[in-house]
């Protein structure tokens, strides 16, 4: 599996937020010069994000975005998802109807390979990055 641009940049985007978390808010223009991103694609992303409860706004000279919630308590997995959809390694494991049926051994690997995926992702949180 191989994420796709929303997903690393908004996963860095978030990131950025929760290391400034004691700064207020920040605007996305500054996000997106601290980053090296696209301010027009940055907003895309974060529209996405707030719309996902993962962060929040206010408007105004001092306004900007900042995380909803304490950066223990958002995991990678939430954004991910939040900006890639369900991630899996075959659409087979989430559609069953795609398996082409008892031929494909391959699909209890996928299962097994999603299910650890997901766990690693949702068992990391922004403080974890943090930290390391």
């Amino acid at each position: 599996m191989k994420l796709s641009t929303r997903g690393r940049y908004g996963l860095r985007a978030v990131y950025f937020l929760a290391e400034n978390v004691n700064n207020g808010y920040v605007s996305v223009s500054q996000i997106a010069k601290e980053l090296s991103l696209s301010e027009n694609y940055l907003e895309q992303l974060i529209r996405i994000l707030k719309k996902e409860n993962i962060i929040e706004s206010t408007r105004g000279a001092k306004g900007g975005y900042r995380l909803k919630y304490p950066p223990e308590e958002i995991t990678v997995g939430k954004i991910l998802r939040a900006l890639e959809g369900e991630f899996t390694t075959a659409s087979c494991v989430e559609n069953a109807g795609d398996c082409i049926g008892n031929e494909c051994k391959a699909r209890e690997v996928f299962v097994k390979m999603d299910k650890a995926l997901n766990k690693a992702a949702d068992s990391i949180t922004l403080s974890d990055m943090l930290k390391d």
